[in-house]
């Protein structure tokens, strides 16, 4: 595999320019990337696949994490996501840290998967 048909790795914890250069190797690379199928194995970190969803996932710590490469959620379209998987919504109402997204507003906010639903923050 060339450098140039390889996924950028991350550098420490800059996810926004890690998250920028994905959303151009993905771009670019899309047509190439197969589907992942039921048992696909999570074993080996890096692996970006296409889920049956429409988004492209990615391995990591035995497990597939959706890569949201969208302009926002409402809401109600927010995903089922995984645990610590990070989106933002364009519909919240009267948000506060830390406590369940409700829709029915016009704030713009960062969100996070917990174990059971999308957090504010």
């Amino acid at each position: 595999m060339s450098v140039q048909q390889m996924p950028p790795k991350p550098n420490g914890n800059d996810w926004l320019n890690w998250s920028q250069r994905l959303g151009v190797y993905l771009t670019q690379v899309r047509s190439q990337l197969r589907h992942k199928v039921s048992g696909e194995s999570a074993a080996e970190d890096g692996i970006i696949l296409w889920d049956r969803t429409g988004y492209p996932v990615v391995s990591i710590n035995g497990a597939f994490v959706g890569v949201v490469i969208n302009s926002g959620f409402t809401v109600s379209a927010l995903p089922t996501g995984v645990v610590g998987q990070r989106a933002y919504v364009t519909d919240a109402l009267s948000p506060t840290f830390g406590a369940n997204v409700a829709a029915g507003g016009s704030v713009v906010i960062p969100v996070f998967r917990n174990a059971t639903t999308w957090i504010v923050g």
